[in-house]
Parts: C-alpha cells; sequence; structure tokens
C-alpha cells in the first residue's frame, strides 16, 4: 500500500489528511535534483563549462535536447568555430518548454462535420505534435507560444477531417479521440488511444467508456483493434457508441473504481526500513539512529554509515539523509552538508612518466 497526506508549511504531514491506497507500484514523477555536480566544480576550479539538460534545470524532457542543441552551439562558438549567435527564438523557445502548466479550460467539441476530431486536451503545456501530424492542417497551436490548447479549424479552412487518425496516435497525452458519425443515425464509431496491451482487447469485447473526470458513460461495442507500425505502443480501438455522449468518450476503464477507492484506515509505518542508500544498502533507521546520538555533520553519518560511498556519490540518498533531520526535528541550519566529489580526469600513466 502507499500512504499520501497533506503537508504543511515545514513538510510534515498534517493528521487527518492521510488516505491510504493498495498498490504493488509507486511512481514518484516529481522532485528531481539537478545533476550539476560536475559542471559546478568545473566552475570553481575555474574552467569554461556548459551545462544543458538536468545539469541545468530539470525538465520536460523536449525542453533538456533543446538546451544542448543551444549549448552544442554556445560550445562551438567557444571553440572559434564561425557559427554565429543563438537566434533569439531558440532561447524563447527554450523558456516555453520548460515552463510550468498553464491554465486548465474547458474542452471544445467541434460543431462541423460528419467526422472529427475532439480535442480533450484542456491545459496549456508545451506540446504541438498534433499540428504536424495533420494532413489537412486543420489543427491550430499558436505557433508564438505552443503551451496554448490546441484548436480544430478545418471549417474555418474550408476543409474536412479524412479520417487518418494520425491525431489520436501521436498525442502523448492521449487526449485526442476521433468521433465518425457518417456510418449510422443516432451512432459514431469513435476511435479511443489506448496504450495497455493489444490483446487484452478484441474486437466484439463490450468496454466501459468514461469521459475525461473518469465518469463512466456506459458500456460499448469494440468494432477494431488497430496497431499501427508507427504508433508507438499506442493502440486505437474503435468502438460504437450512442451519438448522444461519443463526443464526451475520452477513455476506456481498465479496472473496477473500487480498486482505487482509499482504504478505510491508513497504514502507518511503523519502522524505518526504507533503504536511504541503494549502493550501499543503509536504511533510514540507520541514518537516524546516529543523528540521535547528536551528529549533525552528513560527512560523519557517511562515514560512520557508508551512506554516501557508492558508485552514484550519493545523488539519490543525500536528499533522503537530509529528509531524516527534518523528520527528526533538526533544523537544516544545523547540518553539515556532503563535500561534494572533487572534479577529475582519468590520466595515462604514461603521461605521469612524460611520455607524449
Amino acid at each position: 500500500s502507499v500512504t499520501v497526506a497533506a503537508v504543511d508549511e515545514h513538510w510534515q504531514p498534517v493528521a487527518g489528511s492521510e488516505r491510504t491506497f493498495a498498490c504493488d507500484t509507486l511512481l514518484i514523477a516529481v522532485g528531481l535534483d539537478p545533476v550539476d555536480e560536475f559542471y559546478k566544480k568545473a566552475v570553481q576550479f575555474g574552467m569554461k563549462a556548459f551545462a544543458a539538460g538536468d545539469a541545468d534545470e530539470v525538465a520536460e524532457a523536449s525542453a533538456a535536447m533543446f538546451s544542448g542543441k543551444i549549448r552544442g552551439l554556445e560550445i562551438a562558438r567557444a571553440l572559434g568555430r564561425d557559427v554565429g549567435e543563438v537566434p533569439p527564438d531558440w532561447l524563447h523557445t527554450a523558456e516555453i518548454l520548460k515552463s510550468k502548466p498553464g491554465a486548465i479550460t474547458h474542452e471544445t467539441v467541434p460543431s462541423q462535420g460528419a467526422i472529427f476530431p475532439v480535442l480533450h486536451c484542456s491545459q496549456e503545456i508545451p506540446c504541438n505534435p498534433c499540428t504536424s501530424v495533420c494532413d489537412q492542417g486543420a489543427i491550430y497551436i499558436d505557433d508564438t507560444d505552443i503551451r496554448k490548447v490546441p484548436d480544430y479549424i478545418a471549417l474555418q479552412l474550408g476543409k474536412e477531417c479524412i479520417g487518418c487518425e494520425k491525431c489520436v496516435t501521436i498525442c502523448p497525452g492521449l487526449a485526442i479521440t476521433l468521433v465518425d458519425m457518417r456510418k449510422e443515425e443516432g451512432f459514431a464509431q469513435v476511435t479511443i488511444p489506448y496504450e495497455f496491451d493489444k490483446g487484452s482487447i478484441e474486437k466484439g469485447d463490450v468496454v466501459t467508456v468514461t469521459d475525461t473526470t473518469g465518469a463512466i458513460l456506459g458500456n460499448v461495442e469494440v468494432l477494431r483493434v488497430r496497431a499501427g507500425k508507427a504508433t508507438d505502443r499506442t493502440v486505437l480501438v474503435k468502438v460504437r457508441a450512442p451519438g448522444e455522449v461519443a463526443t464526451r468518450i475520452a477513455g476506456i476503464q481498465i479496472q473496477e473504481k473500487f480498486a482505487s477507492d482509499p482504504l478505510d484506515q491508513y497504514v502507518e509505518r511503523l519502522t524505518d526500513d526504507m533503504i536511504v542508500c541503494r549502493c550501499e544498502r543503509v536504511s533510514l533507521e540507520e541514518i537516524k539512529n546516529v543523528i540521535r546520538q547528536g551528529v549533525r555533520d552528513m560527512n560523519e553519518i557517511k562515514a560512520l554509515t557508508r551512506a554516501g560511498m557508492g558508485s552514484c556519490g550519493g545523488k539519490t540518498c543525500s536528499s533522503l539523509v537530509k529528509r531524516a533531520f527534518r523528520e527528526l526535528g533538526i533544523p537544516m541550519s544545523e547540518v553539515t552538508e556532503n563535500v561534494q566529489r572533487p572534479l577529475f580526469v582519468e590520466v595515462p600513466m604514461g603521461t605521469l612518466a612524460g611520455e607524449e
């Protein structure tokens, strides 16, 4: 199980806010630390250094790749290559790509044509693959700021959707469905992106469909299950649905709702058996024991417990050791942080012997 809770200004759980959920896997994709130790040491040693990706700023993958493009140009200039200045629009794009999600809007349903995509994307994020993949050019996002939500503009262009399903496939957020009302009066065929095992749904099955909030819209028949060569494991499931709910369909229910309901009582951890230092297999309990003995220097904790002596150089456990201090009520102003490893470069023995 996993227990979640609200925290106060001191990052302590708020009593009464705890909720425990049964689960077998927990994925946490927040709270990442920059991997910038070598960059900082290089600057400290007076070396001209450049940082990109997570060494520059923790952000989304495309932001990391684009910052690498900018740094590559800067490095080429530093080496004396005539590559010109970094274009201002590159810097603008980099800022957009690493920006946080923006305003949440109400999704809009196109009232045009008998076949059209429904763009369930309702939050401003830096994302625009749907605009480039549409052969009709009928999905629009402001070129100057790709954080804007997409619009379907086929009517304004005098065009219509050809039903290629490319936009459904390419959306990384699985936020686009395709509604086709041409086949049967009162019903629509809705194509839904699906990223579970293809074999778990087959033609003829009856599945439960939901809207963007997870509300159940009904049970519908599966007409087709298709996975293309370039779909990156995104399966397209076509279902037959009543026309009045077709445009609201956003997904397929995989598990019963009760599976994600919180347990009646929250599970409180009784022992600090979690591993803090994975390299040296040091538990949180071992760390807390030396802190209780009065140790306030993370270097001393490293010497006493071996936490941080592994091959990762303390990248994972350092933040968890600080968490142990906070849990025990020790202000960080009293804590001496780890001394970072020095900058080093492998030197062949022949160099030390004066050989060229």
